[in-house]
């Protein structure tokens, strides 16, 4: 900026003054840019880190990862396909009494070459599978109608007891929802299937209803899943994001075993937690996740699949310390899961994978020490300082059998809700929300069960209609 003329100091003493006056300024501004270049180099370092952020350093799915990971394997230089000595697969042919309808194929009474064939005791089965003609079955309820000759009153005769006051019977309302829930068809496409198909015609009015139907229809079997996956020694918990008009909520999943229990809560803090599991006193598979701090570590355990993600992302950082305190964490994982492997295919007894596990403990405290007291801005050093907080947390698996080191069942079990998520973009009413729950508890428990979801479905809704007691799910 210019200096005016007439403000020139004009003694040596006013020179002096000034010239200090300028270079105190001329201070503050330095001071001034060289914070600001520390906060633009700070956050051009955490933009770094986010492009380096893939499905094997986070959170992310890989379907959102921005460089896809690059196989180590080399090309082996054989065609594509079935290799010499590989073990064949066959169907094998289905037993007589499931067979429909049986063709014999006769041969000609002669060879080409003009000798006469002669016909041997066995046959050559081939089976082939093809769809019926698919027609729904259309049954007319004629209700007599009648007059009361004394009060003259109009009277209309019942239906039979289970058949529905509207167009569809159970095992058709049963497909509706099916294919809805489980095929992630949307209401339109499900009006298309049924018109292509079956040659049915329905308005997406009468889809809605038959879905709130559904929905009112799981409400207890669904309920009582919670309570009999409390029932286990150890759970899994898990929660994923749900969009509500717009709004976020989410879904929680509690899963054992042999069930899993799913609602959607517009929260996502400790309060659901306590709510849904503030009476359980078994062990909990966790991810880190504060809102589980509920549990004491020694019930709670850590995922170690989720924590295999975060040392990744230390030893991918720039700073050299950290970047090896992360790589020795990464290996201290991968041999502990390499002795889990051999424990769980019996390469290793129980005795002998406990006697190895203090070592390893030992030397990730000791990387964990280390991480705390790096440099706080990196955040290396609060997520340090978190695990060995929790430490315990870490090894809940080592003391108590049927406890997994991952939380790898309940990210398997809450999959199928982020596809549907994606796919609809969430739900706007409760009805719908409430449906998303019930029916993936239906769904994935019969699916952990080895059962049939469709065929517990109708037969929840035939007792439904009959006004009986549902089907337990477990």
């Amino acid at each position: 900026m210019p200096l005016d003329p007439a403000n020139l100091p004009k003694t040596l003493e006013e020179c002096h003054a000034f010239m200090m006056e300028q270079d105190s300024h001329h201070r503050e501004i330095v001071t001034a840019l060289f914070q600001q270049i520390a906060k633009l180099q700070a956050e051009i370092e955490a933009l770094k880190e986010r492009l380096k952020t893939d499905a094997g350093n986070s959170s992310l799915p890989p379907s959102r990862s921005r460089k896809k990971p690059l196989s180590n394997r080399k090309p082996s230089g054989r065609k594509s396909g079935g290799q010499p000595g590989h073990k064949g697969h066959f169907r094998t042919l289905s037993p007589a009494e499931e067979v429909d309808k049986i063709v014999l194929c006769p041969l000609p009474p002669r060879c080409f070459c003009g000798g006469e064939i002669h016909i041997k005791d066995k046959v050559q089965l081939h089976h082939v599978y093809e769809l019926p003609q698919m027609k729904l079955h259309l049954t007319e309820y004629r209700l007599e109608k009648g007059l009361c000759t004394c009060c003259w009153k109009n009277h209309v005769a019942s239906l039979p007891q289970g058949v529905p006051g509207g167009i569809t019977g159970p095992n058709l309302t049963a497909l509706m929802s099916h294919m809805v829930s489980r095929y992630q068809l949307s209401r339109r496409e499900l009006r298309e299937f049924l018109r292509e198909h079956y040659d049915f015609k329905i308005s997406l009015g009468t889809i809605f209803r038959k879905q709130k139907l559904v929905n009112t229809a799981l409400e207890k079997p669904a309920a009582g899943i919670l309570d009999a996956i409390k029932k286990n020694h150890c759970t899994n918990m898990d929660e994923t994001g749900h969009n509500r008009d717009g709004k976020r909520e989410w879904l929680w999943g509690i899963m054992s075993q042999e069930a899993a229990f799913f609602r959607v809560f517009k929260s996502r803090g400790k309060k659901v937690v306590a709510g849904l599991m503030g009476d359980y006193y078994g062990i909990v598979v966790t991810d880190r996740y504060a809102g589980y701090n509920l549990f004491p570590d020694d019930r709670r355990q850590f995922c170690w699949a989720h924590l295999k993600r975060d040392f990744t992302r230390l030893s991918q950082k720039s700073d050299a310390i950290v970047a090896g305190i992360g790589r020795n964490l990464l290996a201290c994982q991968e041999e502990l899961f390499e002795l889990w492997h051999e424990y769980g295919n019996g390469e290793i007894t129980k005795d002998t994978f406990s006697q190895k596990i203090p070592g390893l403990q030992t030397r990730i405290e000791h990387y964990l020490e280390q991480g705390s007291h790096t440099d706080p801005a990196l955040k290396t050093s609060r997520f340090c300082k978190n695990l060995l907080e929790h430490s315990d947390a870490l090894w809940t698996f080592v003391s108590n059998d049927n406890v997994e080191p991952t939380n790898n069942h309940a990210e398997r079990c809450i999959r199928p809700a982020v596809t549907w998520r994606k796919k609809y973009f969430g739900t706007r009413s409760d009805y719908g929300s409430e449906f998303v729950g019930r029916s993936m508890t239906l769904i994935m428990t019969c699916r952990l069960q080895s059962k049939s979801a469709f065929d517990m479905l109708k037969q929840t809704i035939d007792r439904w209609f009959l006004q009986q007691e549902p089907p337990l799910l477990c």
